[in-house]
Order: structure tokens, then C-alpha cells, then sequence
């Protein structure tokens, strides 16, 4: 039997990064996400999921440090 989810992403700014971990935790638990909203970060996370670059997007967050964020 097939676990499907929609998945539902909110906002939060750097905190709303974690969707990443949940994403991931889905996936290895055997759910299929078959639909995805979110709002601000949320959807933004959810787009990439969608397009199929949440693994790039996550290597791209973890190189992030504090300084290129501050020159933002």
C-alpha cells in the first residue's frame, strides 16, 4: 500500500528551512508527496521540491555562511 501526503509548508524565514529535514524524513518513510502549498519560504521550498532541485537548494543553504547573508 502506497503512503501519499499533501504536503503544506509555511512561513518563517530561515526557520522554514527545516521543511527541507521534513521533506526528507517523508521521503525515507515511504510517502509520496502527490500535492504541495506553502506560503513564503514554505512555498518557496516547495517549488524547488517540485522542480526537483531540493537536494542543489540544500547543498546551496548549507554553503551559505553568516557573512553572505549579512551583505544581503
Amino acid at each position: 500500500m502506497n503512503k501519499t501526503v499533501s504536503l503544506v509548508l509555511g512561513s518563517g524565514g530561515a526557520r522554514g528551512l527545516a521543511h527541507i529535514g521534513v521533506i526528507h524524513e517523508l521521503e525515507a518513510a515511504g510517502y509520496d508527496i502527490r500535492s504541495i502549498s506553502g506560503c513564503s519560504v514554505g512555498a518557496l521550498v516547495g517549488g524547488i521540491y517540485a522542480a526537483g532541485k531540493l537536494d542543489e537548494f540544500e547543498r546551496w543553504v548549507r554553503a551559505i555562511d553568516k557573512v553572505d547573508i549579512v551583505s544581503l
